[in-house]
């Protein structure tokens, strides 16, 4: 069984002072956010209350904090699918609320790859840039620490190499739509 698709960069793809812009926008909504919020127990009413955020100096719910950076992973997981271990995230600064309808986007610039003493990873620092609307305005920044798989050692290929644990009448019907 050969395994295609983008297989996402791996340490070696990466280069310290390269510019990413990530090619997916994502737009939120209000459902979205009240899912997140629920989800996650938060009962500060500025993010699902309409009538109380009425009151505010936003006039309307702010989408929780936590899930522009959830986003964010999720933007950028193509180019850090190879991801081993997040050691942590600095500097988290949000600059403007985000809403209902706004349209978030990433830009990640790499300050530094390096050998940390490990064979199967190394460690990319990236800095996410959190636009909305075109990159008309940042709403987010933050700096982000992550090992990130080697090309020799990913479990990529440690599937492709484990094809003959698939059953014969599944690698056959394979073959059949795919001669």
């Amino acid at each position: 069984m050969k395994i295609s698709g983008y297989p996402g960069r791996f340490f070696e793809d990466f280069a310290k002072g390269e510019r990413i812009v990530h090619r997916l926008g994502r737009t939120v909504t209000y459902q979205d956010n009240l899912y997140f919020t629920h989800t996650l127990l938060n009962t500060n009413p500025v993010h699902f209350d309409k009538e109380y955020t009425e009151l505010t100096e936003f006039k309307r719910p702010l989408l929780v904090m936590t899930m522009t950076i959830a986003l964010t992973y999720g933007i950028t997981s193509e180019t850090f699918k190879n991801a081993y271990k997040e050691i942590g995230i600095k500097d988290l600064r949000f600059t403007a609320p985000v809403f209902d309808g706004d349209t978030l986007h990433v830009e990640t610039e790499i300050l530094d790859v390096r050998e940390v003493g490990r064979e199967d990873s190394g460690l990319v620092v990236a800095k996410h840039r959190v636009y909305k609307n075109n990159f008309s305005q940042l709403v987010c920044e933050f700096t982000r620490e992550v090992l990130v798989y080697k090309r020799a050692y990913s479990p990529r290929w440690k599937i492709q190499s484990q094809k003959d644990l698939i059953p014969s009448h599944i690698s056959s019907e394979t073959s059949k739509l795919h001669p």
